[in-house]
């Protein structure tokens, strides 16, 4: 739970993160993610990464080459957000930004348990 508290925190927090960036700072010790790799994370925000999809769904995948982890977080935001896309998820409103990430630091916690 604290790691969910945590991505929420750095989301747009005093670091500015944005969504998956977020994500890779919450989970930095867990996956030994650099600074690095954070900083350049904040291309991948706003849909912005391949096929649109949303920062933090994409984020959280890096983190596991699992295909079951995988299957299981795209399920969750299709259902939960109505889509992959950052931009079909904005147009039906069912999460917002922050819910997304907050969505996937529960998914990535569950992976970790």
């Amino acid at each position: 739970m604290k790691k969910i508290v945590l991505a929420n925190k750095l989301y747009h927090g005093e670091e500015g993160y944005n969504c998956a960036q977020a994500i890779l700072k919450a989970f930095q010790q867990e996956f030994n993610i650099s600074e690095h790799a954070i900083l350049a994370a904040k291309t991948w925000g706003h849909g912005s990464v391949e096929g649109g999809i949303c920062g933090a769904l994409f984020a959280a995948r890096q983190l596991s080459q699992d295909a079951v982890f995988i299957e299981h977080i795209n399920s969750g935001f299709a259902s939960k957000g109505g889509g992959f896309q950052c931009k079909i998820i904005r147009k039906k409103r069912r999460l917002s930004c922050r819910q997304c990430v907050m969505l996937a630091a529960e998914n990535i916690n569950q992976l970790l348990k």
